[in-house]
């Protein structure tokens, strides 16, 4: 499920968001080494625990702040115009639907 989550994320932020300021580059661990290399203002990162723990080293050289979404269970992006509660609501009823 992982790819179309990443999909619709990317859709969603090429459509709706400035594209100066946010990018989705999807690819495997290769690319995710590769970007960590530059100097980015933050990195968002949905992957396995194993991954994750390498684009963060790599990410620490260059002190690069990272939020990591490992296991890709159930990504989600809340923004300030969110009515927070509905969003919690939502964000969790999605999470234990899909608790297995």
């Amino acid at each position: 499920m992982g790819p179309y989550s990443s999909n619709a994320i990317k859709a969603l932020i090429d459509n709706y968001l400035d594209n100066d300021c946010f990018a989705v580059i999807e690819g495997g661990i290769e690319i995710a080494i590769e970007i960590t290399k530059h100097p980015w203002d933050l990195i968002c990162f949905t992957g396995s625990t194993m991954k994750g723990k390498l684009v963060a080293e790599a990410a620490a050289k260059n002190l690069v702040p990272c939020i990591l979404e490992l296991g890709g269970k159930c990504p989600a992006i809340v923004d300030t115009s969110a009515n927070i509660d509905l969003a919690a609501r939502k964000i969790v009823f999605g999470r234990f639907t899909n608790s297995g």
